[in-house]
Formats: C-alpha cells, structure tokens, sequence
C-alpha cells in the first residue's frame, strides 16, 4: 500500500532517512553528494525550496509512502521550461525492498496524469543509462518513445555517462468535422459487425529500478 505525496507536505526526517538507508543503491545514479545532503537540515531546506518551485511551476517533487509511515520512493519532475518550449525532465528512486511489486510504475501513472492537465506541459522527458534495461522497459510501458542516445550526458557517481533520451508529448484531441459536414447525407452502407481489438498484453515489471533525484542543483539519471 503507497501513497504519492507532495515533498513539500512530507516530513524532511522521513526523506533524510529514506536517502541514508538507500546511499550505496543510489550512488551510481547520482552526483556526488555531500555529507550535509543526507542531513535532516538539508531536507527541510529542500522540503521549503521545494513548496516555492511548485507554486512557481518551476519543479514538482513527490514521495512515495508506504503505510503513510515511511518513505520508499522519490519522483521528481524538474528542469521545468515554459513559454514554447514547455517541458520537463523526470527522475525517480525507489527502496530496493519494495522492488517488483509495480509500485514506481503505479506512481509514475499518477504524476504522468498530472503532467499534460494540471502541469500544462506539452513534453516530459527521461534519461536512462543504455545498460539499464529494465528503466526503460518501464517507461516504455508509461507510453514514452525511445528519441536518441546522448553521449556523456549526465556526471554520475564520477564519471560521465552516456544516456538514451525518451520522451512523452501531449497529443491534442482529433479535430470535428465542420458542422455542415456532419449534418451531410450520406449513402447507406451495409451494416459491419463489429470485431474484437487485438490488444497487446502489458507484461509487469519486474523490478523497478532506482533513479536519480535532484537535490539543491543537481543532475540526475532516471532509472
């Protein structure tokens, strides 16, 4: 049982905690931190910073409880640009020992619900390392298309790494046929009988690996 909830809502203790019992899984996703980062001073800095980019529509952080008790997940949505451009890059983690259980998917599918209506985006993105396989089946399944792979893009524990880029865009409502158009005779035609879509199965994911997430300035990786 989970629950998507503002970082800013969130107690920063809960998420000092949750990044000091996860430091050595995330470490190859993520900059190098600081000791002061995994401090609870430094999250109630982040939780505060954190109200303000959300009220500006300059950020959008979420954690994922677990029992509404402890934190096991954090989803970012960042490096937000307005005006044409209108897009945003995403980053997610996840405790290992809530693994396979689908739990980032569902909370992903929360966020992304989120993004094209009360975000007003048009474009989110995510950046995921090649070898990191089960990252992008799962935003596969969320609907994202694989757009390219850019070479040393992201500093990650040390050294640069290469990511694939995927991408999900707002698809706007088909247009209605003029008026005229539909109150137009047309011929009779013979009657089909409808026939049943071929649907393709969603596989589950198997585990929902770790991403980084963006701390005061930070680069990160979706994984």
């Amino acid at each position: 049982m989970f629950e998507l909830v503002a970082l800013h809502e969130c107690d920063p203790k809960r998420v000092a905690r949750f990044l000091t019992l996860n430091r050595e899984r995330f470490r190859p996703y993520a900059p190098t931190r600081s000791e002061h980062y995994y401090t609870n001073s430094h999250w109630r800095a982040a939780c505060k910073r954190s109200k303000i980019e959300w009220k500006e529509g300059r950020a959008y952080r979420f954690v994922v409880m677990h029992k509404n008790e402890e934190v096991i997940g954090k989803i970012d949505l960042d490096h937000i640009r307005r005006g044409p451009f209108s897009t945003g890059d995403f980053g997610y983690f996840l405790d290992r020992r809530h693994e396979g259980q689908s739990i980032m998917r569902r909370a992903m599918e929360e966020v992304l619900s989120m993004v094209f209506t009360d975000f007003k985006l048009n474009r989110v993105q995510a950046a995921i390392m090649p070898q990191n396989t089960r990252s992008s089946g799962l935003v596969k399944r969320l609907g994202f298309r694989e757009i390219g792979l850019a070479e040393r893009y992201l500093k990650l524990d040390g050294e640069w790494r290469d990511h694939l880029l995927f991408e999900l865009v707002s698809r706007k409502p088909a247009a209605q046929a003029p008026a005229d158009e539909k109150t137009a005779e047309k011929p009779a035609e013979k009657p089909v009988t409808p026939q049943a879509d071929s649907e393709p199965v969603d596989a589950e994911i198997i585990t929902d690996a770790p991403a980084g997430d963006e701390p005061e300035k930070e680069t990160k990786e979706t994984s």
